[in-house]
Parts: C-alpha cells; structure tokens; sequence
C-alpha cells in the first residue's frame, strides 16, 4: 500500500504534562492512542530516508513525513505530555482523485438507464398507482406466491369498488371479500363506498379501513370525513355486515375469527326500516373491532341472535367503537360469554345504550353511554346458577343525560356483579321534566351486586334547558345482596331511596344530596 503523507498541522503536540510548549521537543510514532499501541519505526522522511523519531519547532510545528507502508490515515505521536492523534495530510488529494476518475461500474446515466428499465418489469420494481398502490398485473401469480396478495384492495381492477359516493360498490365488495379468503385483508381506502346489500364474512377475513370517524362534533355534518361504507336509501332492511355460525347450506356450523378494523358504517342516508349496522347469528367465536364507528342506522347499531339450535355468538373483543344515534339501541348482546369491551361508547341512540343478558365473565372497562331515549347500560335477564353460569365486572365506566336510569341492574342469578368506579351524570331526563323514579344506578338485582366508588350527579341540559335529573342517585327496589362502599350520590328527590322488599342491602361510607346541582347540603349516611 502507499505510504501517506504527515505534519506540518500538529501545531499542539509539543507540550509537556503541564501544559506548557517545549520547543524542539522530540517525540515518538505510534499506531494507536493506548498504552498497549505498537511504536511506529518504519517512516520515511519527504525524500525518502528512514527516520524513527520525530522533532517539533519551537512552535510546536512538524516537517512532514511519509507514514508506514500499510497505509495508515493516523498516527499518535508521544511528546511526553500525552497522545495526540495526526491525521494524513493527502486523505482530500486522494478523495479528489477518486472522485474525478471513471467510474469503473459505468455511468451515472448508464445506471440509472438499467434502474428504469427495472420498473414494472417481470421480477423488476413494482410502480404505485394514483392511489399509491402496487398495479394489479405486477402482482405475482396467485399459484405461486399466495402469501403475497392477502391484502386485497377493493378498488383494484380485479373487483372495481369506486369509492365515489355514488357508484352501488355492493357487488365488488363482495367480490374482494370473496378472493381474501380465511386470513386475508379487504382494504377499503379513502372513500365513501355505497352499498345496497349485506357484506357477509366469511371465516377469518379481515376488513380494513383508511380512517373511522367518532361521532357528529358540533359544526360537523354526515358528509365530512368521506372515508366510510354507506347504506343507499333503498337498503332498509337486514344488516350492513352479517355473520352467521349455522349450518344452513350456506354458511359454516363454527364460524368466527373475523376482525374489522378502522372501518366506519353509515346509515345516514336510509330514513326509515330495520337496518341493523352488525347483525351476528349461531355460533360466531372470536370477532374483534377495533376503532370501528356505527353511525346512524334505522334499527341497531350492533346485535346477536341465536340460531335453530339456539347457540349464541361469543367471545367477541371490542375495541374503542363508537355507536352514534342509530335509531333504536346502541349495542345488544344476549348470552355473550366471555366478552370485553375497552373504550366503547354509545352516544345518542333512541332507546337503550348498551344492554347485556346472561353474558357471563364479561369485562367492562372505560365505557359509556351519553344521550340515550331509554336506559344507559341495561344489565338484564337470567345469568343462571348453572355450571359454566357467572356475571360481570364493570370498571371505570359513565353516564350522562340518558333519559331513564344511567345503569340499570335488575339481572337474576348467584353471580355476583362487581362495579368499580362508576360515574354516573343528569341521567333520567325522562325526555326533558325528570322524574320517573330514574336514578343514575337502579338496582332491581336478585342476583348478588358489589359496588365500590360510585358517584351521582344532577344536571339540567348542556344549554340549562329541561328539569333536574336523576330523580335520585341510587334506588334500590325489591334488590337482594347489595353492597355499596364508598359513594356520593346526588339526586334532586333523594340521594339514595330504597322501596319494595329489600334483602341484605349494606350501605357504606355513604354521603347524600338532595336539589339541584347547586345543592350542596351534604349528609353522610
């Protein structure tokens, strides 16, 4: 290798330990900075005569030297007062040369010749559409790489979605649905895409969105934020998506592991009928929504059924879903074993929030329910002392304004039922006077209830519009095994009003308040 020039920059290196210049002082070469480094002895100086030590001026200046023969680009030279690193003097001579000379892989216009003839070429680089998507024909071949298009792009030319707002995109849905298959992924991106008919899932398919709206903000309307699938007027009756666990000729007798993410359903444009937004029916295992909203359907926003057999759906995740103002209840699950709903919200809708039957070690955290014409939360029915029988816990959950009770338990069975932490807020509107005997909870319960934390509020509407409401923070009436620790409960009647017949109900750490939000006449009880 070539020997590399050094010195003349080392103004510095000729110090002693205190600091203080030694002109003419002579130093060592050496091939790294510790103390384990190798003296350098075979430099050359400029001519080309062996020299082994090295001398600086009295400036501390030193003549240039040629460095060993294996090319080194740095050296450390030992004055006495420490290391101090020197680097070639020829390194930007040398990059200057290499850059001016030809370059031995051709040139730049030749490259980038054999790069463009690459595009879109069998085996080459894929290119992107308008819609920054990989064109349908460079797609490998089903056959051979099937891995390679699970992901499946309704607006490809394939199926032919248009996402207009116009176009009925019904039947390419269904097509790409179709050509997904058991773990693929239907992709919809930014669009409103109309259709007249139910999108049934198949096993283990996956629809995936671009963006899912929450609910109407003040200053919003139903056409902002196009990303979405919307029901056209003359779709009034069924559901928007259906799954169906039944061995009926045409569906699976186990179906389920479906997943909808990011994914909105519009109702908005169909004024009257039945249209449920999710409809699920016989045995469906293991669905999971995530960051899905439900907004404006005719009927329900999202319901389960049991098939001839009588088995039910269950199991299911739900992730941040919203339901917004569908037109009778939010969401309604019978026998829904083994459920979790995290961050699920009900705003709006004309009858019951969220009503749960005999959904047994079912988990309900950070949910609510605001603006509903009936109950908030419904929790109802017969949840047995069967084997494989059992209740629910409810956790960090709310109300607010809902037109009777914010939550209602008036369940059956030897399960007991834990709430935590349940804020309760202006329920019991009753359609705008208050009244009703509606409470912000209502315990009506045979089956055992443990609540621990609970607050009550009063209020009037958002503007000061409407009575004062809830007519009570907490009734109990004809209850068995109730045990509540640690509440304050606010009502315009009565903090709390017992009736009926009431069996083992224990009360404690409790404070009361009676009249309007302005009220502050505390009692502990």
């Amino acid at each position: 290798m070539a020997r590399n020039i050094f010195g003349g920059t080392a103004s510095d290196v000729a110090e002693d330990a205190s600091g203080v210049r030694v002109p003419g002082a002579t130093g060592t070469v050496w091939d790294g900075p510790s103390e384990g480094a190798t003296q350098v002895t075979d430099l050359l100086s400029p001519e080309g005569g062996a020299i082994t030590e090295l001398v600086a001026d009295e400036y501390g200046m030193i003549s240039e030297f040629q460095g060993p023969d294996d090319g080194s680009e740095r050296l450390w030279l030992d004055f006495g007062g420490g290391r101090v690193a020197v680097t070639s003097s020829t390194v930007g001579e040398r990059l200057s040369a290499h850059l001016a000379a030809e370059d031995p892989h051709g040139s730049k216009d030749q490259a980038l010749a054999e790069f463009n003839a690459q595009k879109g070429a069998a085996n080459g680089l894929a290119t992107l559409d308008a819609f920054g998507l990989v064109l349908e024909e460079q797609l490998p071949s089903v056959a051979k790489t099937p891995s390679m298009v699970d992901w499946v792009n309704v607006r490809a030319p394939a199926y032919g979605a248009r996402g207009d707002g116009t176009t009925d995109d019904t039947a390419a849905i269904r097509a790409a649905i179709r050509a997904a298959g058991t773990g693929g992924v239907v992709y919809f991106p930014r669009g409103v895409y109309r259709i007249s008919g139910t999108l049934d899932l198949p096993r283990g398919v996956t629809l995936m969105g671009s963006h899912s709206n929450l609910m109407i903000g003040p200053g919003m309307g139903d056409d902002d934020f196009p990303c979405y699938i919307q029901a056209l007027p003359s779709f009034t009756t069924g559901a928007m998506i259906q799954i169906i666990g039944d061995a009926d000729g045409t569906h699976p007798a186990i179906n389920g592991e479906q997943r909808i993410f990011n994914l909105m359903l519009d109702g908005s444009k169909v004024p009257t009928g039945t249209l449920d937004g999710i409809y699920a029916e016989g045995n469906v295992q293991n669905v999971v929504m995530r960051d899905v909203c439900i907004r404006k359907m005719p009927n329900n926003g999202i319901i389960t059924g049991s098939n001839a057999g009588g088995e039910w759906p269950y199991s299911w995740r739900l992730h941040s879903v919203m339901v917004d103002n569908c037109k009778a209840n939010g969401i309604v699950f019978d026998r829904q074993t083994d459920l979790s709903m995290l961050d699920v919200q009900v705003i709006g809708c004309w009858s019951t929030g969220i009503r749960l039957s005999n959904s047994a070690n079912t988990i309900l955290e950070a949910c609510r329910v605001e603006w509903c014409g009936g109950y908030g939360f419904h929790i109802t029915g017969d949840w047995g002392n069967w084997p494989g029988s059992g209740s629910m816990t409810m956790s960090a959950c709310s109300t607010d304004r809902n037109g009777w009770d914010g939550v209602r338990v008036d369940a059956t069975g030897n399960g007991p039922f834990i709430i935590n932490a349940l804020q309760t807020r202006r329920d019991g509107r009753n359609g705008g006077p208050g009244g009703g005997k509606f409470a912000g909870l209502a315990l009506l319960n045979r089956a055992p209830v443990i609540v621990t934390g609970l607050g009550c509020y009063v209020g009037t509407d958002d503007q000061g519009t409407a009575n004062t409401s809830p007519q009570y923070g907490l009734r109990v009436a004809d209850a068995r095994d109730v045990n509540v620790t640690a509440a304050y409960l606010h009502g315009l009647t009565a903090g709390v009003f017992q009736e009926g017949t009431n069996e083992r109900v224990r009360l404690t750490g409790i404070t009361t308040v009676a009249g309007n939000n302005y009220s502050e006449d505390r009692v502990q009880v």
